[in-house]
C-alpha cells in the first residue's frame, strides 16, 4: 500500500476537491478528477492506494480540471510527477501553485475578407512548454466559444474539448496536438451554410469568404505564432451542426491544405442536401482527408426527423466508401445511439474523433 501525502498552497480553500491524475487504472487513466484525497487536520490531502511492487508511472494533482492542475509556482506547466514502488511506504507532493494556462485567447482577430472581427482561442497540449523544440498537429474547430469555457459557451455547457484533449494526450491514446477555436459571428449562418447558387438569389452565402478568412488569415497566424505541423496529413478542421457542414465543404475545396475532417451531425439537410447532392463535383479530396462522421438517433423535433437525419449521414458515409474510403481507415462513422444535437453529446464522443484522426504514434 502507498500513502500519498500532498501539501496544498496556503491559499487552496480547505473545501476544495484535490485530486490525484496518472498513470493506470488505480490513478483513473489521467482523469482530472481521478482520485480524490482527503483532508487532513494538519492541512494535507491524503489517499492509501494498492498499487502493486514494481509500479512506474507518473502522476500529478488537480483541483478536478486540467485548467486547475498544479503548476511550477510561476504559472507554468509542471512535468508529471514520477512514481516507482519498490515497497510499502508514502509518496510526499507538495503543489506550488494552480492553473496550467492551456488556452491562450486572441480577441479580436481582423479578416480583409469578412465584415466581423472575432476572438479566436488555441489552446497548447500538455508538454508545450516543456519541450520547445517539439512540433504539433492542429485541428481547426467552428463555433469557438462552444469549446472551453461555460461562461461564453452556448446555454453555458461548452465541449469541454480542452480537458478531453489533455486526458486523452496524456493517456497516450492521441497525439499531441493544438486545437484553434474560431469564434462565430450574427453572421454564422452566411459563413458556414454553402447555398447551391452561391447566394446569387436570396441570402447572401459568404462560405467561400470564410474558407479564405481561415485558410489565408487565421492557419497562417498559428503556423507563426505557435509551433505546428504545417500540412494537411497534420492539419484537420472540423465542427458540429452547421460547424460539421462547412468542414466538410473546407476539406472539398482545400484538399491540399486539410487532410483530417471532424464532422459531427453534420446539418446535411441545408439547401435540399447540397452537399450530398454535389460530392461528386470536386472529388479530389476524397483520397486525400481522414473523415469522421457521426449523427445521434435523437436530433431533431420529431421522430420523422430523427430518422431522416441519421438516414442522411448513412448516405453520405455509403458514398464516401463508394468513392474508395475504408471504413476503420479513411472513413470513421458512428450512428450514435440516443445522440442529441447539443454541446453535452459532442463532448461525450470527442474523445472518440480525436482518437481516429489524431491516433498515438507507436
Amino acid at each position: 500500500m502507498i500513502e500519498f501525502v500532498v501539501r496544498v498552497p496556503d491559499d487552496t480553500p480547505p473545501w476544495q476537491p484535490v485530486y490525484l491524475a496518472g498513470d493506470g487504472p488505480l490513478l483513473r487513466g489521467w482523469a482530472a478528477d481521478g482520485v480524490r484525497l482527503d483532508p487532513w487536520e494538519d492541512g494535507t490531502r491524503r489517499t492509501v492506494l494498492p498499487l502493486p511492487l514494481g509500479f512506474r508511472g507518473r502522476f500529478l494533482v488537480t483541483r478536478g480540471r486540467w485548467a486547475d492542475a498544479e503548476n511550477d509556482g510561476r504559472g507554468r506547466e509542471r512535468a508529471p510527477r514520477e512514481l516507482h514502488v519498490d515497497g510499502p511506504g508514502a509518496v510526499e507532493a507538495r503543489v506550488a501553485g494552480w492553473g496550467r494556462g492551456g488556452v491562450r485567447h486572441h480577441p479580436d482577430f481582423p479578416s480583409e475578407y469578412l465584415p466581423s472581427r472575432r476572438p479566436v482561442s488555441v489552446w497548447v497540449p500538455p508538454g508545450y512548454d516543456l519541450h520547445p523544440t517539439r512540433r504539433h498537429p492542429v485541428l481547426y474547430l467552428q463555433d469557438g466559444q462552444n469549446l472551453f469555457d461555460p461562461r461564453f459557451a452556448f446555454a453555458g455547457n461548452p465541449w469541454w474539448a480542452d480537458e478531453v484533449t489533455e486526458r486523452e494526450t496524456r493517456a497516450g491514446r492521441v497525439r499531441p496536438l493544438i486545437l484553434v477555436g474560431v469564434w462565430n459571428t450574427a453572421d454564422r449562418l452566411r459563413e458556414y451554410a454553402p447555398r447551391r447558387d452561391g447566394g446569387r438569389t436570396g441570402e447572401a452565402d459568404w462560405s467561400r469568404e470564410y474558407g479564405r478568412f481561415l485558410v489565408e488569415e487565421v492557419k497562417p497566424f498559428v503556423d507563426t505564432r505557435y509551433r505546428t505541423l504545417p500540412g494537411p496529413d497534420d492539419t484537420g478542421v472540423g465542427g458540429s451542426s452547421l460547424g460539421g457542414l462547412i468542414a466538410l465543404h473546407l476539406c472539398q475545396w482545400y484538399p491540399g491544405v486539410f487532410g483530417r475532417c471532424a464532422a459531427l451531425s453534420p446539418s446535411l439537410w441545408w439547401d435540399r442536401e447540397f452537399f450530398l447532392q454535389h460530392l461528386h463535383a470536386m472529388p479530389e479530396w476524397l483520397g486525400r482527408c481522414r473523415v469522421w462522421l457521426d449523427m445521434g438517433t435523437r436530433e431533431g423535433p420529431t421522430e420523422e426527423a430523427m430518422f431522416a437525419g441519421a438516414d442522411r449521414a448513412k448516405r453520405l458515409a455509403a458514398q464516401l466508401v463508394r468513392r474508395g474510403m475504408r471504413p476503420g481507415e479513411g472513413l470513421g462513422f458512428e450512428v450514435v445511439e440516443g445522440g442529441t444535437h447539443d454541446e453535452g453529446a459532442w463532448s461525450a464522443r470527442l474523445d472518440r474523433v480525436l482518437r481516429f484522426l489524431f491516433p498515438a504514434e507507436g
